[in-house]
């Protein structure tokens, strides 16, 4: 029997968007790499890398240090598990976004505040389950600083996750999802921001401003749009971004790195550690990181989206 016509536009509609948020999510990654590579060294404290921290300059030299000592495809150590988590994660959770927008918001007046952030929010939960053992896996590569020929490869990586005996979980499996609770607490806010600002700035822009104006300028808008999302959404969630990132490099840069790392024991050492400031170590690269990744990511997005007819 053959296809309904609405079952192969349905098809093509998931189809395509999924390879809009693919490669909106690649690009946007891959961009970022070397930025992403220094804030993960800098949120788990590293030994080499905290000379650098707490210094406007610290990202300039941080970068300098990997290039001298690691030499400068370093700077993209784990991109490639990077790239094996993000292009499926935005291929996912946009396909996801467009479809619980469709569902939730079919109509201008279904699209409140609320809806935005709810369907921004299942979006970014949907994925996390999937891709979250190669986030996991990508911050080991990253925390890694040996040259070319100490360095581990992604099996032994993966190898090397899936045999540690950590002492409150099982161990095997369950080792891949480490920070996993400290993860979905803070992607629901953190996603569902980034959608709501982007939908209601563009709905705004769309009152505000001529059409002529908006078409002339799209691009710098959406990746103005984008920014201000993706830079809004960080600031609210960074403390457990930082407490996330911690766990999965499995406690490295922190004294008695071997006990239980549950979210409470890690809150109480880095606020012994380093004060209140511990859990906003990294904020400005962050930031740094933030305005490029979600510019690009939004933008290009709504690009591909336009040039497949979605």
């Amino acid at each position: 029997m053959a296809e309904s016509p609405s079952k192969k536009r349905q098809a093509s509609f998931y189809m395509h968007s999924m390879l809009a948020g693919g490669i909106a999510g690649g690009v946007a990654k891959t961009a970022v790499a070397p930025l992403d590579r220094i804030k993960i060294l800098f949120q788990t404290h590293h030994h080499e890398y905290k000379q650098f921290s707490g210094d406007w300059r610290g990202v300039y030299h941080g970068l300098r240090h990997i290039i001298h000592s690691q030499g400068f495809l370093a700077l993209y150590r784990g991109n490639s598990l990077t790239l094996a988590r993000a292009v499926p994660h935005a291929a996912l959770g946009y396909t996801v976004y467009d479809t619980v927008s469709q569902i939730m918001m079919p109509t201008p007046p279904d699209q409140t505040p609320f809806r935005r952030m709810v369907a921004g929010s299942i979006a970014g939960v949907s994925v996390l389950p999937i891709t979250y053992p190669f986030e996991l896996a990508r911050v080991r590569m990253a925390i890694t600083t040996q040259r070319l020929a100490g360095r581990p490869s992604i099996s032994q990586v993966f190898r090397h996750i899936y045999n540690e005996k950590p002492l409150l979980t099982p161990g095997g499996m369950a080792n891949f999802y480490r920070g996993f609770a400290v993860t979905l607490a803070g992607t629901i806010p953190y996603r569902g921001g980034i959608f709501l600002a982007w939908e209601t700035l563009n709905q705004y822009s769309n009152r505000h401003l001529s059409a002529r104006f908006r078409e002339r300028h799209r691009h710098k808008l959406h990746l103005l749009i984008g920014a201000i999302a993706g830079t809004s959404a960080q600031i609210i969630t960074y403390p457990l971004e930082v407490i996330r990132r911690i766990q999965q490099a499995g406690g490295h840069g922190l004294s008695n790195s071997n006990q239980p790392l549950g979210v409470c024991h890690t809150m109480s050492t880095i606020w012994r550690l380093n004060g209140w400031r511990g859990y906003y170590v990294g904020l400005g690269i962050g930031l740094i990181k933030q305005v490029p990744m979600h510019s690009i990511s939004l933008s290009v997005w709504q690009a591909a989206k336009t040039v497949l007819g979605i």
